[in-house]
């Protein structure tokens, strides 16, 4: 019974993040009138979610987050290097 408690409740909340995601995607991309569009409203979107998070967290721990989301890209960018010259998959 607790497992499906906690199952539906992580259902209720990636179900939340998705519905607020398309929103702000759709809403972003209705401002996006040109090229340089893209850079302003990423950055309005930047700067939004930044204070929203030292709303919450403070500004030791929203650096603590924008660092992480950093590392992220390094971390993916020396994971595709590590494959960048494997042969791609086949189909058989």
């Amino acid at each position: 019974m607790q497992n499906q408690k906690q199952t539906d409740k992580l259902k209720k909340e990636l179900e939340k993040i998705s519905t607020v995601m398309q929103k702000v995607e759709e809403i972003a991309r209705s401002e996006i009138k040109s090229q340089e569009d893209y850079l302003r409203v990423c950055g309005a979107i930047l700067a939004v979610t930044r204070n929203m998070y030292i709303e919450v967290l403070g500004p030791f721990d929203t650096a603590k987050m924008f660092q992480a989301v950093a590392d992220s890209f390094t971390l993916q960018e020396d994971i595709l290097q590590l494959f960048k010259n494997e042969k791609g998959p086949t189909i058989h």
